[in-house]
């Protein structure tokens, strides 16, 4: 196992550096997302694992972290899919933190440790847009919220620092546009509304003005500053109330992952012809689960041939009990994410690699006490993370704290990673991985 090679990484290499849970704790409610203590992807028997206390701790002396490179500003083409200009590794932040002095402290955490991103919320969970944008319908529906007093100025000053902006835009969680065009909201038969359990109503995927609004904030959010826009909550309902939905469509004939194919093929169009750069938020447990991609309507492969990065969010807290074959996979962060990355490049393997999504996970920087046999997540749980993300393939990388809380992240940036793998476990696990289905 290689040393934990992403400080030299974040100060060479160019560019270096979805979800609450019931803790407010990560990218969607775990109350609302695919049933975490049954839904699996695959088990996996006999694989031997790091116990994450092999970790080491020992502190490598940094005298200075230089200054991030500019962003690049030309668009470059990778097929029908645009080219992310940085390779991110980033934290998540909100309109409320945003707004507030302690957004200095955010800045400094990426700047110090060579991360080279913040994903800021455009429109959040509630519905709410976070600052005053200039958008007619989002005024009308009253959903604009001066978190940030002058976002295109805050977004001018993190450009200063060379800070890559992602925008956040939830999509299908929508009090303000269910409440304000009820021809929009997703109703039961008795046409009360689907909602989820903390009672925010849903708006429904199949309406083409729903598609609408979101894209034109999508543009909006990039005028007023935005480097990318990032679409969340871009799936189905799940829950008792939502398995009453009336859609007002054949769903045998069109079933869900039709019509999240078809919306993100109108937003290839409409965001493209703009060169705008988007990603959307998909689950972890659909990455080879047919169960969980007919729940959500999340198709892995079909968004990450029309989208320009997907962010699976694949928190080892999320994976019930022997997934993989770990026994707890949030006790064991490293072989999770490593686990699941490496089923993510099986899935993708299916398609043309010259045309797919970069894949830029969101990881868990929080600690789960409603998992049975959790593990606090400090600096060795986040590094491990960041490690495991290198060791499948992949590049980048955002961390998830609902509550904006990265009190371990520098640590865990700035200290060595040594697991001590042996050649032999890696050998077991790179087999069992290649013989998964």
């Amino acid at each position: 196992m290689k040393k934990f090679k992403h400080l030299i990484f974040v100060l060479i290499e160019f560019g270096l550096i979805g979800c609450s849970t019931p803790n407010s704790n990560s990218t969607e409610t775990v109350s609302n997302s695919v049933d975490t203590t049954t839904a699996r992807i695959v088990t996996i028997d006999s694989i031997q694992t790091t116990p994450i206390d092999t970790l080491s701790t020992k502190a490598i002396e940094v005298a200075e972290v230089p200054p991030l490179p500019p962003i690049p500003q030309e668009v470059k083409r990778n097929g029908n899919l645009l080219v992310p200009p940085v390779k991110v590794r980033g934290i998540y932040v909100t309109g409320p933190t945003a707004g507030i002095k302690r957004m200095n402290e955010m800045v400094d955490l990426v700047v110090s440790t060579g991360m080279n991103t913040i994903v800021l919320d455009v429109k959040n969970d509630g519905g709410n847009i976070t600052y005053k944008m200039n958008h007619p319908l989002a005024i009308e529906l009253g959903a604009c919220k001066r978190f940030v007093k002058n976002m295109p100025a805050l977004l001018d000053s993190l450009h200063a620092k060379n800070i890559y902006v992602i925008g956040r835009i939830v999509c299908f969680k929508d009090a303000y546009l269910a409440k304000g065009r009820p021809d929009l909201a997703l109703c039961k038969p008795d046409s009360t509304p689907v909602t989820d359990a903390k009672g925010q109503a849903w708006v429904n995927p199949y309406k083409r003005e729903v598609w609408d609004y979101l894209c034109s904030l999508a543009e909006k959010a990039v005028e007023d500053g935005f480097d990318e826009i990032q679409f969340d909550y871009v799936r189905f309902p799940i829950g008792d109330d939502a398995n009453q939905a009336d859609y007002g469509v054949d769903m045998n004939s069109y079933p869900r992952e039709h019509a999240l194919n078809n919306f993100f093929a109108y937003v290839e169009k409409r965001l493209h012809n703009k060169e705008i750069i988007y990603g959307a938020d998909l689950f972890g447990t659909v990455i080879g689960s047919d169960t969980d991609r007919d729940r959500t309507g999340q198709d892995y492969v079909d968004i990450a041939a029309m989208t320009d990065n997907i962010c699976p969010m694949i928190y080892p807290s999320h994976y019930g009990p022997k997934t993989f074959g770990i026994t707890i996979p949030d006790a064991d962060p490293y072989n999770t994410i490593y686990r699941a990355l490496k089923l993510s490049k099986k899935q993708l393997s299916q398609r043309d690699s010259s045309e797919m999504a970069v894949v830029r996970p969101w990881l868990q920087c929080f600690t789960a006490p409603w998992r049975n046999g959790h593990i606090p997540y400090k600096a060795n749980e986040i590094r491990a993370q960041i490690e495991a993300v290198y060791d499948a393939g992949y590049e980048e990388w955002i961390l998830w704290n609902a509550s904006n809380r990265y009190d371990y992240v520098k640590e865990a940036l700035l200290n060595e990673y040594n697991p001590k793998k042996t050649t032999e476990q890696d050998s077991v696990q790179t087999n069992k991985m290649d013989s998964i289905n």
